[in-house]
């Protein structure tokens, strides 16, 4: 008999702690869904409570009545977006009102005239310039086109022909095919191509070139001539 009394209080202890549970888990349930953010009950939004915001700020809703029909008139509300601005920089309510002002259209550019002359003093770009006159150097024979040409054929006729010793040699008073004045030595009445050093070596009497076919070459520095490998001194005459 005493152990079946001890097995029913073993039961009825466990039911009790079981229930316990149950009902405390239950009331954390129940605690949870009203303490999570966001669950609040929905508000009617056609209700005048929801207009309210939660700074307390009211909004004034225009209501539809006898106020409409009769002849007295309402104050309006213009907020910064109603406010429409023009070019032309008239203010002018957008949304309440019925007047308008349209934009301007943009004046056109002035532009100068094209046909409108220069004021006298200014700089003229692109005509209107006097040219400037010929080069005369005022010497009898000579062609020259500026004082640098002048001062060139004045030491030709000081150093006289090289051909013919003469201080007043055609060949100083010759032009090419510009009309460019210069010093033309075949124009010299004793001119010969050999003593010129332009086509022949004034030293081995050779026609000047690259050394072959008997012709004079030259350097100006010591030299490995490339042809026949050979050291050629500065300003001596080299043939292969």
């Amino acid at each position: 008999m005493k152990t079946r009394f001890d097995l029913s209080k073993l039961l009825r202890d466990r039911l009790l702690i079981s229930c316990s549970v149950l009902l405390l888990i239950a009331a954390i349930v129940i605690t949870s869904v009203f303490l999570i953010p966001g669950n609040q009950l929905p508000v009617s939004e056609n209700t005048p409570e929801s207009m309210h915001s939660s700074t307390g700020v009211s909004v004034n809703v225009p209501t539809s009545g006898s106020d409409d029909n009769s002849g007295s008139s309402t104050e309006q509300t213009t907020t910064p977006s109603d406010i429409v601005i023009d070019v032309g920089g008239n203010t002018t309510t957008g949304k309440g009102s019925s007047t308008k002002t349209p934009a301007k259209a943009g004046e056109k550019p002035v532009t100068q005239s094209t046909t409108s002359k220069p004021k006298p003093g200014g700089i003229v770009i692109g005509g209107g310039g006097t040219t400037s006159s010929k080069y005369d150097c005022h010497t009898a024979n000579h062609h020259c086109d500026s004082p640098e040409t002048h001062a060139f054929i004045l030491n030709l006729e000081l150093e006289g022909c090289p051909y013919c010793g003469s201080h007043s040699c055609p060949s100083f008073y010759g032009t090419d095919e510009w009309g460019n004045a210069g010093y033309f030595p075949n124009l010299c009445p004793k001119y010969d191509i050999k003593k010129d050093p332009v086509y022949y070596c004034q030293v081995c009497g050779r026609k000047n070139g690259n050394g072959d076919n008997n012709t004079c070459q030259k350097y100006i520095v010591d030299t490995i001539c490339p042809i026949c490998g050979k050291l050629v001194k500065a300003n001596e005459c080299h043939t292969h």
